[in-house]
């Protein structure tokens, strides 16, 4: 969808793309069975799931629940040049919902602001080690960790996910800020541009950092981009995987 003067519109939903390195049947689904399954897995309050987030009223009556749409923050009322959808404790596996924590979060809309605030202490407390590529911010609209399990079903190309894996293996570094063990190796786009690029995922340096600081470059690169509409983004689950984007 094009808004006035030529630009997308931010709350345009698209069901096309294509991600290198990661099957197309893993793109979000925005159907009746979409809806359907947020009304399945919505276990947990939103009070309780996000108690540091103010939610927009309008985005919570019946009007909102008629319509299937996932609650807004308040900021999102004024402001949605950037905005990311939550669903903290879901993969998606080729386009239909996969629960990866028992009680699952609701999904939320929220804004750059809220999203740090929501996630950036779980993202440097998980335990896991984590491989993270660094988004596209001209055209990506997800950003999702997949565990090493669930590689195959996600749908990353056998020989991708035999890179990451190895990368995943490797032990002994330190972080590049600090003297902690180092459990997350983020690679910029600079280095590895996207998911086919298997040997530059094999051989590149990266960056290797402990999971505070993984946590902050994560967070950083979102920093750096100034508009985004991130359709589905989802919080480390298992004992090791990829923050990858589509």
């Amino acid at each position: 969808m094009i808004a006035e003067g030529g630009k997308p519109d931010k709350r345009a939903r698209s069901d096309f793309g294509a991600a290198r390195g990661i099957a197309i049947g893993n793109l979000l689904p925005y159907g009746s069975e979409a809806r359907s399954a947020r009304k399945k897995l919505a276990r947990i309050s939103y009070e309780a799931a996000y108690p540091g987030i103010r939610l927009s009223p309008s985005s919570r009556n019946w009007w909102a629940r008629l319509k299937g749409t996932a609650p807004e923050c308040i900021h999102l009322r004024e402001d949605v040049s950037w905005m990311a959808a939550l669903l903290p404790d879901t993969l998606y596996l080729r386009g239909k919902r996969a629960q990866r924590r028992d009680s699952p979060r609701p999904e939320v809309s929220v804004c750059h602001a809220c999203l740090v605030q929501t996630i950036a202490e779980e993202l440097a407390a998980f335990p896991g080690r984590v491989v993270a590529f660094e988004p596209d911010a001209e055209i990506f609209t997800q950003y999702f960790f997949v565990a090493t399990e669930d590689f195959d079903a996600v749908g990353l190309a056998p020989e991708t996910a035999a890179a990451i894996g190895k990368r995943l293996k490797q032990s002994g570094e330190t972080c590049s800020e600090c003297s902690n063990q180092a459990k997350w190796l983020w690679f910029s786009r600079a280095e590895v541009e996207s998911l086919d690029e298997v040997e530059k995922i094999g051989g590149s340096s990266g960056e290797w950092l402990c999971p505070k600081h993984g946590a902050k470059k994560l967070l950083a690169s979102f920093e750096a981009i100034p508009e985004a509409n991130i359709f589905y983004m989802n919080l480390p689950y298992g004992d090791a995987g990829a923050y990858v984007w589509i």
